[in-house]
C-alpha cells in the first residue's frame, strides 16, 4: 500500500512538471495551437516585401506572455527594417549582412503568411513552413504556453 502511495506521488510530481514545461506555439486564426514546441529560442524567417532579401529576426522565450526580439539580421536597407540608434546597436556581419541587437518585448505575435515572402519558424534543426500550416494569407499567432494549457485547450475543442 505504501509504496503504491509513493508511486502515485511521484507520477503526479512528474505529469505537474511536464505539464508546466513551457512551450511555444504556432496558432491559427481561431487561437488553436496547430505546432507546438520547446525551446529557449527561436528565429522567424522571411523575404522583404520591398527589398525582396532574407530577413531573420530571433527570439528568445522568457516566460509566459513574454518573449524578446534579441536581433535581426537583413542583406539590404529600406524600407520596414530597423536602423534608428534608438532602437538598438547596428553593426555589420563577416559575410556583409546587417545586424541589428535590439530588446523588444512581446506578448505574442501575429502576422499574415503570403507566400512570396516564403515565411518559416526555425528551432534547432526543424523548419515550419508558415505556408504549408496556415496557407496563403492565413493569420498566425505566435505565443508561448504552458503544456498544460495545451491539453486544455485540445479538451476544449
Amino acid at each position: 500500500m505504501f509504496i503504491g502511495l509513493v508511486l502515485l506521488v511521484c507520477l503526479a510530481g512528474a505529469l505537474y512538471g511536464y505539464g508546466q514545461q513551457l512551450l511555444v506555439a504556432l496558432c491559427n486564426d481561431e487561437q488553436r495551437p496547430v505546432v507546438t514546441f520547446s525551446a529557449d529560442t527561436w528565429r522567424y524567417h522571411y523575404t522583404h516585401s520591398v527589398q525582396l532579401t532574407p530577413v531573420d529576426e530571433y527570439f528568445k522565450v522568457n516566460g509566459m506572455d513574454d518573449m524578446t526580439m534579441t536581433h535581426t539580421i537583413y542583406q539590404s536597407l529600406g524600407v520596414g527594417l530597423p536602423y534608428a540608434p534608438y532602437e538598438g546597436r547596428f553593426s555589420t556581419t563577416e559575410d556583409g549582412s546587417f545586424r541589428f541587437d535590439m530588446d523588444r518585448p512581446y506578448a505574442n505575435l501575429k502576422f499574415r503568411v503570403s507566400r512570396f515572402a516564403k515565411p518559416y519558424i526555425a528551432h534547432g534543426n526543424t523548419k515550419y513552413d508558415l505556408c504549408n500550416l496556415f496557407g496563403d494569407g492565413g493569420l498566425v499567432e505566435v505565443r508561448t504556453m504552458k503544456r498544460y494549457q495545451l491539453w486544455l485547450t485540445k479538451l476544449h475543442h
